[in-house]
Formats: structure tokens, C-alpha cells, sequence
């Protein structure tokens, strides 16, 4: 499997919102899967990619007192977890299955669960 990592900054991270998500502000993460939209079914093998805003991330490892590599291992799961078809915005079945994933993964690199609660209530996981 491929996957593209794009570290970006806030200006860069908006501007993509704007132009994919019709959204006029910066955000964390997105994910492009390359299985959507026309000639998806070319290469299985290529995810896609994770576009991560290292200000965006900066902020919140700073707000909640855990590392930047934190947060960015916390970002870069999100958004594979999204490449592979978790969408925690279809509902609350799908919030948690992407919920219990993302703390699997996280604590499968080495992060304890209680390190990673505020995101979970931030996010639209109970939607």
C-alpha cells in the first residue's frame, strides 16, 4: 500500500478546505482517498493522501499538554483511518467504530487513551 503525507501550514491546510470542503478556515487534517472519483479503480494499491497543518497541530499539542508527535500520530490516524472508508460524520455507529480504531492504533504506538479523550469529544464522534 502507498500513502502520501503532506505537512502543511495554515494558509496552505485553508485554502485546500476552501477548494475540497467549500469551507473558508484552516482545519487539522484532510484525506483524499485516490479510490474516489474518476480513475479510482486504476491503482488499489495508492490510499491516497493526509494533508496534516503542523500550526494546527503545534496548538493543540500546546492547549493539551501533550507532545507534537502526539499529535501528529493522532492526525496521521484520522486521516488513514478516512482513507479506508471510517467516517465518524455517518453516524454513531461509524463515530465509534473509527473511535475504537483510532484508540487502538494510538495505543498500539505506544500513546495511553487518556491522552487522546479531548479529541474524541471534539470531534463529531457522537453525531
Amino acid at each position: 500500500m502507498e500513502l502520501s503525507i503532506l505537512i502543511v501550514d495554515d494558509e496552505e491546510m485553508a485554502q485546500l478546505n476552501r477548494e475540497y470542503r467549500h469551507a473558508d478556515s484552516t482545519t487539522d487534517v484532510l484525506s483524499f482517498p485516490m479510490w474516489e472519483g474518476e480513475g479510482g479503480e486504476v491503482c488499489r494499491e495508492i490510499l491516497g493522501d493526509v494533508v496534516i497543518s503542523a500550526p494546527t497541530a503545534h496548538s493543540m499539542s500546546r492547549e493539551r499538554g501533550i507532545s507534537y508527535e502526539g499529535v501528529l500520530d493522532l492526525l496521521l490516524v484520522h486521516g488513514i483511518l478516512h482513507l479506508v472508508g471510517f467516517d465518524h460524520e455517518k453516524g454513531i455507529l461509524e463515530a465509534q467504530a473509527m473511535e475504537a480504531k483510532t484508540l487502538e492504533l494510538l495505543t498500539a504506538l505506544g500513546h495511553g487513551r487518556e491522552d487522546f479523550d479531548w479529541y474524541m469529544k471534539e470531534e463529531s464522534w457522537q453525531d
